[in-house]
């Protein structure tokens, strides 16, 4: 692997090629910028706007995942309120969900309650704390691809990074994935120093609390650069400090690992390793327990969410493989293509999405979430390929003899374009996600009005909140007030659907009881469901009207027993074109679209709460 001091000098060297001369002096090096009182306002100000995106997609995102509520907020509200619902994966004879993860977050909700927030508010006080914490990860690796790659790199990143509407709502969705995305950031900002092979503490130790206190497969990202330390091992004389600082790194993970473990095996009141269980369940899971029995799909799946969620940024950020293949066989690209670092540390940054798309593809359950641990390395590889290309690009046109103001014109303009194509996709993907699916939110927050005029916070016995077919876009219990329970009724569904935990006991007691009924093979337990007579308000759709022989029915239009308190409009997407239900431009432009166009048509639904008229009386 090239020396990286080797490869400035040369860089430095007076040179006489066309190549060469299209360099701009103050490219001569892209990595200043950052230092002293200018470069701290650049981050301050760079953090401030990051924030602010988050900010808005803290509130405005949609919840793209049941497993996120009822895995993750449920517990947590659990923690903090004393009840909330229990799926399977926290029974302690699974126990493949960590409440040592819980806990870190539990803090949030605590601390929110103690500066005096309104319940109402609560759930979008964690995702803010949330998105402000991924602002920080993303401008620490803003400010370390500045530093060590370039400064145009840094920029293309960020942009990419917030702009992109598979971003919008990983940066603060309560997942392990998320969190594992977050500290991957962290790691690849360390990762990216030029000490980084010689102490690389900090980055595996990132790495560490990404995969032992959120999702044990996020170490993968951590494969090409673990490589890269054996080979600096092998070949560089100071092996001894690179040895020294992964032996620190273990004794820091062990740590780490003892206290997780300490609590979830407090939690569930006997050893658990959780990550370890979570390994053996996914890896070694049989046809009839294994991640496999709640769906899969097949390799196309992911293409298009990563095309839905990042467009042609998706194509560029695989295209970087390109780019390490012509830095490492090309001589003369080492002038113009990344001279400040290595092959072995592009290897480093490139290789661990190619990683990851390979092992997630093969898998035959695929969720969206499991590739929000990489969604900041595809906007990285994207910044890395389209600032490469760009370079490539200007050199070809020296070669015809162009001139440097008419490469510079063509450049822009090249660049202008291809940001401009993107951010407008992500836009309209984004405001088709919120003005679509974000109904669920709006509906069950308007639970916390319906207590404030009728005064029936104080009643002593809880209301029971039902929904049967619309279960799995439950927001969470932080939008129930305090005297309020989710209970569910029959649908069509027949799976395995979560119980409450045990209320009336400490957590501590709750969290290691094994509620019957859970089991691990998602077999419908029929105990879980409350007669439709005993619901106090009831959550609905009024998608096409079911089938006969069907558990559902049209509650929304049985005005006799139901009266409904709030609607909120909710795509049909079943009954929509492909077009119309993946983007969304504003209203004065999709007014241009004539109305008979058969590409573009919505069918809309209306998602209700309803209250019974039988149980009010």
């Amino acid at each position: 692997m090239p020396d990286v001091v080797t490869s400035i000098s040369k860089h430095r060297e007076p040179v006489s090629t066309p190549v060469s001369e299209l360099v701009e002096d103050e490219d001569l090096d892209p990595r200043s910028g950052l230092e002293g009182p200018a470069g701290a306002a650049n981050l301050t100000i760079a953090f401030a706007i990051v924030v602010a995106i988050r900010t808005i997609c803290a509130h405005y995102s949609i919840i793209p995942d049941c497993d996120e509520v009822f895995n993750y907020w449920e517990p947590t509200h659990y923690l903090t309120h004393g009840f909330g619902l229990e799926t399977w994966e926290y029974s302690p004879v699974y126990a493949i969900r960590s409440w040592a993860y819980v806990c870190v977050h539990s803090v949030i909700v605590y601390i929110c309650r103690l500066l005096g927030m309104s319940e109402a508010n609560l759930f979008f006080a964690v995702r803010t704390f949330l998105g402000s914490f991924c602002a920080f990860c993303e401008i620490s690796l803003y400010g370390s691809i500045w530093r060590n790659i370039s400064s145009r790199v840094a920029k293309f990143f960020l942009v990419f990074s917030v702009g992109a509407a598979g971003m919008f709502h990983a940066s603060v969705t309560f997942l392990p994935s998320s969190y594992s995305m977050y500290f991957t950031m962290l790691a690849f900002s360390h990762l990216l120093d030029d000490k980084a092979c010689y102490a690389p503490q900090r980055a595996l130790f990132m790495f560490a609390i990404s995969g032992i206190l959120g999702w044990p497969f996020a170490l993968v990202v951590a494969v090409p650069f673990l490589w890269n330390l054996v080979w600096t091992v092998f070949v560089n004389p100071q092996r001894r400090r690179t040895i020294n600082g992964i032996s620190k790194v273990i004794g820091y993970s062990l740590v780490l690992l003892v206290v997780v473990v300490s609590i979830d095996s407090f939690a569930f009141k006997k050893l658990q390793i959780v990550a370890l269980n979570i390994v053996l369940y996914n890896v070694f899971g049989t046809e009839e327990t294994g991640p496999n029995i709640f769906g899969t799909e097949p390799w196309t799946y992911y293409v298009s969410n990563l095309i839905l969620n990042f467009n042609v940024i998706a194509f560029l950020a695989y295209a970087a493989i390109f780019v390490w293949i012509i830095r490492t066989t090309v001589r003369s690209s080492k002038a113009f293509i990344y001279p400040y670092i290595s092959s072995g540390k592009l290897f480093s940054i490139i290789f661990p999405l190619f990683l990851w798309t390979a092992i997630f593809f093969a898998q035959p359950h695929k969720e969206e979430r499991f590739f929000y641990v990489v969604y900041p390395l595809l906007c990285l590889n994207a910044a890395i390929a389209f600032d490469s290309f760009v370079a490539i690009y200007k050199a070809v046109l020296g070669k015809f003899g162009f001139s440097k103001s008419v490469i510079a014109d063509w450049t822009s303009w090249t660049q202008t374009l291809l940001l401009l194509v993107a951010i407008v996709l992500w836009y309209s993907r984004i405001l088709a996600l919120h003005s679509f699916y974000y109904a669920p939110l709006e509906v069950y927050g308007g639970l916390f009005n319906v207590t404030a005029v009728s005064g029936i916070v104080a009643s002593s016995d809880p209301l029971n909140v039902c929904v049967g077919r619309e279960w799995y876009r439950f927001p969470s219990s932080y939008f129930l007030p305090e005297n309020m329970r989710l209970k569910f009724i029959k649908s069509d569904f027949d799976g395995m659907l979560p119980t409450g935990f045990a209320e009336g006991v400490s957590w501590y007691e709750g969290a290691s009881l094994s509620p019957e009924g859970l089991n691990n093979e998602n077999r419908e337990e029929t105990s879980f469901y409350l007669n439709i007579d005993e619901c106090d308000y009831l959550v609905d759709s009024n998608f096409t009207t079911p089938k006969e022989g069907t558990f559902e029915k049209q509650f929304i239009s049985d005005v006799e027993n139901w009266e409904i308190v709030q609607c909120a409009p909710f795509l049909d997407s079943s009954h929509s074109t492909l077009l119309a239900r993946v983007i969304k431009f504003p209203d004065f432009i999709e007014s241009l679209i004539p109305a008979e166009a058969t590409y573009f048509h919505r069918e809309w639904t209306a998602y209700c709460l309803l209250k019974s008229k039988i149980k009010s009386t």
